[in-house]
């Protein structure tokens, strides 16, 4: 596991009641990293929070951190 996916799974376990209720997926190729994140619809807000500010502030800080390794990462919300 990257320390990226530690990162948010770290902050999505943390916003969510559950960890039954999301599924953390992530792939790389190269110094790209595809993250999905599978919440289900209930969850899904919490995610997200209100304008998208959680998201992106996820999105954020995980880019500076990738930024740091010369990497992009990606991070997708679908739904379950």
């Amino acid at each position: 596991m990257s320390k990226y996916f530690e990162t948010i799974n770290f902050w999505i376990e943390n916003l969510l009641d559950s960890t039954e209720n999301y599924m953390i997926e992530s792939s790389e190729k190269g110094r790209h990293i595809d993250v999905t994140i599978n919440v289900i619809k209930e969850d899904m807000g919490k995610v997200i929070g209100k304008n998208g500010r959680i998201i992106t502030a996820l999105r954020v800080l995980i880019s500076s951190i990738a930024k740091k390794d010369k990497r992009s990462v990606k991070i997708e919300i679908k739904e379950m």
